[in-house]
């Protein structure tokens, strides 16, 4: 289901969060949840980069702030730069999901 989030409104409105494993299943729910409870939200997948861009755009089509992270979540350099990417996209990291 879409979200419906309004920039800046929402429990979680100033909130930035990243979820690995965002892209799909579960954590694209978990990923479409935070941004419809108004958070701007980064994620991260492994391989299938059209679904990130393609739920980058569905959450960006409701007013949503989003972004997707190319890191393999077994790897901790390539997830310690998706974490340095959330942090200078959106100038903070509140809430993680590993």
């Amino acid at each position: 289901m879409p979200s419906t989030n309004v920039i800046g409104t929402g429990p979680l409105a100033g909130k930035s969060a990243l979820v690995t494993g965002g892209s799909r299943g579960i954590g694209a729910a978990i990923v479409r949840r935070l941004a419809s409870d108004g958070a701007s939200v980064a994620f991260t997948y492994s391989s299938s980069e059209p679904r990130a861009k393609a739920l980058v755009a569905e959450l960006k089509a409701t007013g949503a702030v989003a972004l997707a992270v190319r890191a393999d979540s077994a790897d901790a350099s390539a997830l310690r730069s998706a974490i340095d990417q959330t942090l200078e996209a959106f100038g903070g990291l509140d809430i993680q999901n590993v």
